[in-house]
């Protein structure tokens, strides 16, 4: 670099005495040099990095040739053990002012960011000096994103983040000087950990863009710290609001991939909760994960309606069942819902719902007829079997230990059909009476939980010579 800086200054000084400047080389020159001044450098291995700086403590900063002083200046605030390592250095650094040491005091600023430690007062102040000491692009930087304000720097990148689309991101972060990917650096972990929060509170219609810059730049290895951050961001806005289907889907496939399914992976979700309830309370934290299982939920059963009407040898009688049930689901009084598949009937459902892009779990029926399937649906206290051909449809308490349970691997056909159980337990069949079986099962749920269907109101109400 300072062979670069040589050439440059001769070339000047060459042109100055009234000799023609080359004209490709000193362009290119400077180019080259420029690009020292563009980004941050990736941080040094530690498994290199704390040997040395082991070394250096005992030599002690003063005594350090330049370069070793530099490579503190970058690295010493990888961990508080050379915090005091790094602040004889900074001291070193400002009395005896070269630009490489400036350029060090900036990298190690932002690649390690060492927010939460005494010494990031000392670094944000030398860095921001070294800032505003030359005509280069980090005194423009620190004028437009205060980078070396550590209360304001992360927040004000976030702002600009969340506001682009995901085509300008790259350009943005180049224009930072963090380089084209965020996890590389601790200003950057921090600068994604704002936009998350920022994106949380957007309103849905204005957190699309901010959500897909965070699926498109998410390091799995890097921020899987900030996970719950993340799920914060991804879910909080669509708390009273849907996203499109493709969205929703893009945002579904990641959380089951880094987090998994929430009715199956609960401990993992727990954790996720319990980290986002000490910054904003257990029943907001609770409430941005119940979103994603309601996605869940609603797809379920969908799919499941869906695959079976393309299947059914009655679709007439299937489209009955669909739209009695989906009003439940439209109003979200469906709280959960969990296809169980017959044997042979899996292979044929699974390929029609992998098609839609939908990946839903279910259960497989074990026993009884191969070809049946059967939903497993919570409304209020009531646990719904309904079949997908003439099965009664069975009703039992939330609370009866005979109930199917929800969210099992496999199921016992026959225990999945049984006409018998506790005198909570009760099953109705599908055969059309007057006014019908949906006004009597209707009155059936409401009678149970005295929640109301969206059409059908209370239904029917139960008769002295009716069983049910």
């Amino acid at each position: 670099m300072s062979f670069l800086r040589s050439s440059i200054a001769r070339m000047d000084a060459l042109a100055s005495a009234g000799l023609a400047k080359p004209p490709t080389t000193q362009p290119e020159l400077r180019r080259q040099l420029a690009k020292f001044d563009t980004n941050v450098g990736a941080a040094e291995p530690t498994v290199d990095l704390k040997p040395f700086l082991r070394g250096a403590v005992q030599t002690g900063a003063h005594a350090l040739p330049r370069f070793q002083l530099n490579r503190v200046l970058r690295g010493a605030w990888c961990d508080a053990e050379f915090d005091d390592l790094g602040s004889a250095a900074l001291d070193r650094a400002v009395g005896d002012l070269r630009r490489s040491s400036d350029q060090a005091v900036i990298d190690g600023y932002l690649t390690y960011f060492p927010k939460d430690r005494p010494i990031i007062g000392k670094l944000a102040a030398a860095a921001s000096s070294a800032a505003q000491r030359y005509e280069w692009t980090w005194r423009d930087r620190n004028m437009r994103w205060s980078l070396f304000t550590p209360g304001q720097g992360p927040s004000k990148v976030a702002l600009d983040f969340i506001s682009r689309d995901t085509a300008g991101i790259e350009q943005l972060l180049r224009g930072t000087g963090l380089g084209t990917n965020l996890a590389a650096s601790g200003f950057g972990q921090a600068t994604f950990a704002q936009a998350c929060v920022a994106t949380a509170g957007l309103p849905s219609r204005h957190a699309v863009g901010a959500q897909r810059n965070i699926l498109a730049l998410f390091d799995k290895d890097a921020l899987a710290g900030q996970l719950e951050l993340v799920v914060r961001a991804l879910l909080e806005p669509w708390i009273s609001e849907k996203p499109d289907p493709e969205h929703r889907k893009a945002i579904s496939a990641f959380l089951l991939d880094q987090v998994g399914d929430p009715r199956l992976q609960r401990t993992r979700w727990a954790r996720i909760v319990n980290s986002l309830a000490e910054t904003i309370g257990e029943a907001r934290a609770r409430e941005i994960a119940q979103v994603f299982k309601r996605w869940l939920t609603e797809v379920a059963m969908r799919e499941f309606f869906r695959a079976i009407a393309k299947t059914t040898d009655r679709p007439d009688q299937w489209a009955q069942r669909e739209k009695f049930w989906m009003a439940y689901l439209d109003e979200g009084l469906v709280t959960d819902a969990w296809p169980a598949l017959g044997i042979r009937a899996r292979n044929r459902i699974e390929e029609i719902i992998r098609q839609s892009g939908e990946r839903p779990e279910y259960g497989i029926i074990r026993g009884g007829t191969a070809s049946s399937s059967s939903i497993i649906m919570r409304i209020g206290d009531l646990r719904i079997a309904e079949w997908s051909d003439s099965g009664s449809c069975r009703f039992w308490s939330d609370s009866d230990p005979g109930a199917p349970p929800l969210y099992a691997k496999t199921y016992d056909g026959g225990k999945l059909r049984t006409t018998a159980g506790r005198a909570d337990f009760e099953f109705e069949s599908h055969v059309p009476a007057s006014p019908g079986w949906e006004t009597k099962f209707a009155g059936i749920i409401h009678r149970r939980t005295s929640i109301s269907h969206p059409r059908s109101g209370k239904g029917r109400a139960r008769n002295w010579n009716d069983k049910w």
